[in-house]
């Protein structure tokens, strides 16, 4: 966002997870300088009564007595200079309406996503230009110049490696830097199914945040040709990783000027960093087989998700469909999870074989037309070639589903 370099945010939340997601927001749209402490309203408003008030302030509401009350004193400490978004935990359109006629610029339901604050973002810079007679920002104008996707298995087996490592490569033919980073480092296979070293550095990466450079990730990182890197590690089991979302979230800050697109295959332990990459991806699929242990976990990821991203683009792709014994049926299993399978993959013996026979993706291996078709659908939908689904999926029991349909 070029024109955000002398652009002020002061951010003020109660949780974590809402201060880890207005941070990552700011990082991507280039408000490094971005200033996020914890509180509510009275913090907020001590913060701007101490120095020159901000252009942009995110406050938190959800435990003020009066949310209408501290809006208008904090617009009035900042002599109406300030555009405020509010976050709050009450859905209720009466109380948007009064937070907005008291001068609110927007009102944020928690669990914020990155969309929501992104679009508040761009509506606030859009007054911003439009007063100073410049041409306004849309949305797309404040996006990253990174796009960040993520993939996670409803179960283990479904093939989330091969199909992360088959995006990254058909986006790297394209000519696209792109990085697939396995976060699974115990138990990752991304280096080893291209025959690969998995790398030295990416436990060092994601433990020491402050030491995160280029260098570093060079070092860190397995060449799959000219345009297309792999980020991975084989840490001993012996070891136990406490990795925290700071490091994450340096790592990608240090790859959104190189690479193009990132593909995060996410691990299923769902600690800390998981969840972080659940809520801050530009782009979350969750990857599934039809069969019944992984209907119920797909329902039960779709709600997750929700859950940490509101109605945040979700997409669900069924691989290796015909390969697994006991499959229930598409529209079963569809009706059975609340929301629509995206993409299909079908169960490709000969592509799996050459695949792992010549130490190549399953996309660059496949012969078989459909399969190779598939693939790029895939590849297409999450490097943001065509536009996700919204998917929306209901969070109601697998199994009354299931039996009532």
């Amino acid at each position: 966002m070029t024109q955000s370099a002398s652009f002020q945010m002061v951010a003020v939340a109660g949780d974590e997870d809402t201060r880890q997601m207005l941070a990552a927001v700011a990082r991507q749209v280039g408000l490094p300088g971005a200033q996020i402490s914890e509180g509510g309203a009275s913090a907020a408003l001590s913060l701007v009564r101490s120095g020159q008030p901000p252009e942009l302030l995110v406050v938190d509401l959800a435990d003020s007595p009066d949310p209408i009350l501290d809006i208008r004193a904090l617009l009035s400490a900042t002599s109406g200079a300030t555009a405020v978004i509010a976050l709050g935990v009450i859905n209720d359109v009466r109380l948007y309406r009064a937070l907005i006629d008291a001068g609110a610029r927007d009102y944020l339901v928690k669990p914020v996503t990155a969309e929501g604050i992104l679009s508040a973002l761009a509506s606030v810079l859009e007054s911003r230009n439009a007063s100073a007679s410049a041409t306004p920002v849309s949305a797309t104008a404040v996006s990253r110049s990174s796009r960040t996707v993520a993939l996670i298995g409803a179960r283990g087996g479904v093939g989330v490696t091969s199909l992360a490592l088959s995006v990254g490569w058909d986006v790297a033919g394209q000519g696209r830097k792109t990085v697939v980073l396995d976060l699974d480092l115990h138990f990752g296979s991304a280096a080893l199914s291209l025959d690969l070293e998995p790398g030295r550095g990416l436990k060092e990466i994601l433990t020491n945040p402050d030491r995160v450079d280029g260098l570093l990730i060079d070092a860190a990182a397995g060449r799959a040709g000219e345009h297309l890197r792999i980020l991975s590690a084989e840490e001993p089991l012996e070891d136990a990783l406490e990795l925290q979302p700071a490091g994450l979230a340096a790592l990608l800050d240090a790859l959104r000027p190189s690479a193009e697109l990132v593909v995060i295959d996410v691990p299923r332990t769902l600690g800390p960093m998981s969840r972080q990459v659940l809520q801050t991806a530009d782009l979350l699929a969750i990857v599934t087989d039809l069969s019944l242990p992984a209907m119920r976990d797909s329902q039960r990821l779709i709600s997750l998700v929700r859950s940490l991203r509101g109605e945040a683009p979700l997409l669900l792709i069924a691989n290796r469909v015909g390969g697994v014994g006991g499959e229930v049926s598409q529209a079963d299993f569809e009706r059975a999870v609340g929301a629509k399978i995206n993409q299909v993959v079908r169960f490709d013996r000969a592509a799996a074989i050459a695949a792992a026979e010549s130490a190549k993706p399953l996309i660059a291996a496949a012969k078989t037309p459909a399969t190779v078709a598939a693939l790029k659908a895939v590849s297409k939908s999450l490097s943001g070639e065509v536009a996700a689904p919204a998917g929306k999926a209901e969070a109601t029991s697998w199994l009354r589903r299931l039996l009532t349909s």
